[in-house]
């Protein structure tokens, strides 16, 4: 710090000296060609010797270990001022400058200019961090670089003057015209002035971020989530914190080939919907890699010409970020961020950063789900080892049964047998209910037919007719879908069934069925206890989970896979002590539905 200090005063000194100079030359209009008074002569010598001495001290009083960064500097330095000092002497003798030692000045200055570049790159604490404003840069390395080319086509428009002959000067007019105009175009393609100012912040300019420290950050953030359904919303925060946002949302991949979905929100009210895999949002994030600015974003238009973001998306307050999760080329979700509390420049920077934490971000989380997808395959395990059990208490109740065929020709008019036979029946038929509950959500294995929606929910009531409160049903458009009728019938009728047993028989459960050109929607909505969000987002479609003590759990993870084999989607909102809402979008094949017939207002 000492030696960079005395440096420091040093340079400001040859400053003001080079200053003085300058403006006495330009006061007294002195020409060194010609005969220079005897005072400014007197101030350059009394100058350079002023140098010479600074020089001297200078490297005198440095170290000697730190003389190695130094030497060539003042060799330089001393070069000029001793080559200076004898061009003024000897005017001074003489009352006249040589022409040809002034000449000479100029090239011994330039020969001193690379020790100088030596004595800089040795001591890199020299360095400073480049406080020039970017539109400054910018423009002027535009109008340098513009500068230089003109002279290059000037040059060579002259050398087609010269060899042209009596077309020569038609050829350099017309090599100029067409010059400057290349340049107009690129000076006004807004493609090349953003790839410049990024080149200009890249290569002009520090970096904006501690990267060690964000990085450290980014981590403990990421890993502080104290429960396996928290890391979504601890991958918002720690991508949040790099562009100081708190709010944000995440969409995963549901399954490969699958809808993204809204997995996590923070602090953003909308309603989430699922994006399937070939929309324009997404194909496009997997294919450019980019993340993508809202306030730049115009359709159509660069730099995002074939993008188109659905409305909803862009219409949410305040959102300004769109960054992919990339993981081996595949993208596995991406996160939307809000505007931060104070403005960020998004620049090439803020992009890269992000990007490279969307990589780690994938990665935590396509660990994540693997370990989910190990934990259920090792419960379906469990399952098909329960079945073994399952098939052994079905044999047991079929010789139960057995031997009461075989006594019923013997004992049918003994009273105590016929109550022996009501209660072995009984038992027998709660068993195998249990048995069937336990089974549920197995594939029947059954291909897809097209059929009448509206018959599949009636038979699906039908099947709940003895559950309290009734199950009203409103058809407002009836629509035709390519399902498996059975494996459907089931899916509705377990929703239906769960809204019956959390509702209690003074309340209501009400199905809604509509259509449009491309979709159908079926909404089931109850008015019983419902549930809590971080029951819907952590448990509520997770296999073997169940909050009932002879459920397996299966039945709401069935039917959120079968809604995604058939191209659909399942989306559940709720209110602790208020109710659920259930709705399950189908999507629509039109030549199905050209012999669909409307259904309006029908209630049953």
């Amino acid at each position: 710090p000492a030696l960079l200090g005395s440096l420091r005063r040093l340079l400001q000194i040859l400053l003001v000296m080079a200053l003085i100079t300058l403006l006495y030359d330009q006061w007294s209009g002195a020409n060194a060609l010609h005969t220079m008074p005897k005072s400014d002569l007197v101030l350059h010598v009394a100058l350079s010797i002023f140098g010479m001495v600074l020089v001297e001290q200078y490297f005198r009083n440095t170290p000697v270990h730190a003389r190695w960064g130094v030497k060539f500097m003042c060799l330089a330095l001393g070069t000029l001022f001793v080559y200076d000092f004898l061009l003024y002497a000897e005017g001074l003798l003489f009352s006249h400058v040589r022409g040809t030692l002034w000449i000479a000045r100029g090239f011994i200055n330039a020969l001193t200019a690379p020790l100088v570049l030596i004595s800089i790159l040795r001591n890199r604490e020299w360095a400073k961090q480049l406080h020039v404003s970017r539109h400054l840069v910018f423009h002027s390395v535009s109008l340098l670089g513009s500068g230089l080319y003109l002279l290059f086509m000037a040059a060579a428009g002259y050398y087609l003057r010269s060899v042209g002959g009596d077309w020569g000067p038609v050829l350099q007019f017309t090599f100029l015209a067409a010059a400057s105009l290349l340049l107009l175009i690129v000076l006004f393609s807004g493609k090349i002035r953003s790839k410049f100012k990024v080149w200009i912040n890249k290569h002009f300019f520090s970096y904006q971020y501690d990267y060690r420290e964000e990085w450290m950050k980014f981590t403990r953030t990421l890993l502080s989530s104290d429960s396996p359904g928290k890391i979504y919303e601890a991958a918002i925060v720690a991508l949040g914190t790099l562009v100081e946002c708190q709010k944000g949302a995440l969409w995963m991949e549901s399954e490969p080939g699958k809808n993204y979905e809204c997995v996590a929100a923070l602090g953003i009210e909308m309603a989430p919907r699922p994006l399937p895999p070939d929309s324009s949002l997404i194909q496009f994030l997997s294919r450019s890699r980019w993340v993508i600015n809202l306030d730049e974003y115009q359709p159509k238009t660069p730099p995002y010409p074939d993008l188109v973001i659905p409305d909803w998306l862009s219409n949410i307050e305040n959102a300004w970020l769109i960054v992919p999760l990339m993981l081996y080329n595949q993208l596995i979700g991406f996160i939307l961020l809000a505007q931060p509390l104070s403005k960020i420049e998004f620049n090439w920077e803020v992009s890269d950063l992000l990007k490279a934490a969307g990589h780690q971000l994938a990665n935590s989380l396509a660990q994540q789900r693997a370990s989910e997808a190990l934990l259920v395959a090792r419960q379906f395990e469990s399952f098909h080892r329960m079945s073994a059990f399952i098939v052994h208490d079905l044999k047991n109740l079929i010789a139960q049964l057995s031997l009461l065929l075989e006594n019923a020709e013997k004992h049918k008019h003994n009273p105590e047998f016929q109550e022996d036979v009501l209660f072995t029946i009984d038992n027998s038929v709660t068993k195998m209910n249990q048995l069937l509950l336990r089974l549920r959500g197995a594939s029947t294995g059954q291909e897809h037919h097209p059929l009448d929606l509206h018959q599949r929910v009636r038979a699906a009531l039908l099947s709940k007719s003895k559950f309290k409160p009734v199950p009203s049903l409103t058809v407002r458009k009836n629509a035709r879908i390519s399902a498996d009728p059975e494996r459907l019938e089931r899916v509705i009728g377990h929703i239906i069934q769960n809204a019956c047993e959390a509702t209690p028989y003074d309340g209501h459960v009400e199905i809604l069925l509509d259509s449009s050109a491309t979709e159908a929607i079926l909404e089931i909505r109850d008015s019983g206890k419902g549930m809590a969000e971080d029951f819907i987002k952590e448990r509520l479609f997770r296999p073997f989970d169940s909050t009932k003590t002879s459920g397996m759990g299966i039945g709401a993870y069935e039917c959120r896979t079968y809604m995604e084999e058939l191209g659909g989607s399942v989306t559940v909102s709720s209110i602790v002590g208020q109710g659920t809402l259930f709705r399950l979008t189908f999507p629509l094949p039109t030549m199905l539905n050209e012999s669909c017939t409307d259904a309006s207002n029908h209630t049953a």
